[in-house]
């Protein structure tokens, strides 16, 4: 099942998610997101009553060209937290480090 936030009117089963339009996506990224897939599961069910279908495991993948890309896009984004969190600690333990030994070095002064 292609799934996204916001694709239908609610009036009319039309569904402009993702890249709906684009000839050439014929592939998908699984929703992995546990907090969205109660209300996917509950569009199916209205789609098995509306249409009299059985869907009774269902996948649900947001509608891609290039999932392999989406996926590169997902790994940059997380490597630029990584560094970015790993510079922020450094400099955190740095400042640490440079006060605890000031602080220290006066002690001695006493």
């Amino acid at each position: 099942w292609a799934v996204g936030l916001n694709c239908c009117s609610g009036e009319s089963p039309d569904f402009h998610c993702g890249e709906f339009s684009n000839p050439h996506a014929h592939s998908g990224l699984r929703l992995m997101r546990d907090n969205l897939r109660p209300f996917f599961r509950l569009a199916v069910k209205q789609a098995e009553a509306a249409y009299n279908i059985k869907a009774m495991h269902p996948i649900f993948l947001y509608w891609l060209q290039d999932p392999a890309l989406e996926m590169r896009a997902y790994q940059e984004e997380g490597y630029k937290y990584f560094t970015l969190g790993l510079f922020a600690h450094f400099s955190l333990q740095l400042f640490l480090v440079v006060a605890a030994a000031m602080g220290f070095s006066r002690l001695n002064e006493f």
